[in-house]
């Protein structure tokens, strides 16, 4: 693995963790402490967390298996095969969370971000089902990295509705 890649992980790792740090001062300094959440806000608050770890323990993947000396090529199959994993399975569990009636009412979650929010979970998948097969991409770092940067986006977004929406908000 080159340097570049493992400066490029620990970034992620580091933006990941700090993303989900700070999802308890916005609960805390949110009045969300007090129970006052709204079923938008938990679960953007969960896809935040989730996200976020996520991409910070994905991150470790690769870091780990060359510290057991794997070949290149399997590091990144594997890791890439995880991550695509997860992908999959957050998409699969959001499907499921989304069919709540709080959650699909007017205003409940805005439509451009579930949009966004799919899209970068597609991409992410994506990018690991081709770093796996190894076609059309080269395998390596470089759909990997990308992969756990459209995880961290979607982490990021709702990081950003949480601080950016008040709790008296008609938006939620």
């Amino acid at each position: 693995m080159s340097d570049h890649a493992l400066t490029i992980l620990l970034g992620i790792s580091s933006v990941a963790i700090a993303i989900s740090g700070f999802s308890g001062v916005v609960a805390v300094f949110g009045g969300r402490a007090d129970g006052k959440w709204s079923p938008a806000e938990r679960f953007r608050t969960t896809n935040m967390l989730i996200l976020s770890l996520g991409a910070c323990l994905l991150s470790f993947v690769p870091l780990t298996e060359e510290a057991f000396q794997i070949p290149e090529q399997a590091l990144w199959t594997t890791s890439s095969f995880l991550l695509f994993v997860f992908c999959a399975s957050y998409f699969v569990y959001t499907i499921t969370m989304l069919r709540n009636p709080a959650l699909r009412r007017p205003g409940g979650l805005l439509i451009w971000v579930r949009v966004v929010y799919f899209i970068c979970l597609t991409l992410a998948g994506v990018l690991q089902a081709l770093n796996v097969a190894g076609a059309p991409v080269k395998r390596g770092a470089g759909p990997f990295i990308a992969g756990l940067l459209f995880v961290l986006i979607q982490a990021g977004l709702q990081f950003a509705f949480l601080v950016l929406t008040p709790l008296t908000s008609a938006d939620l």
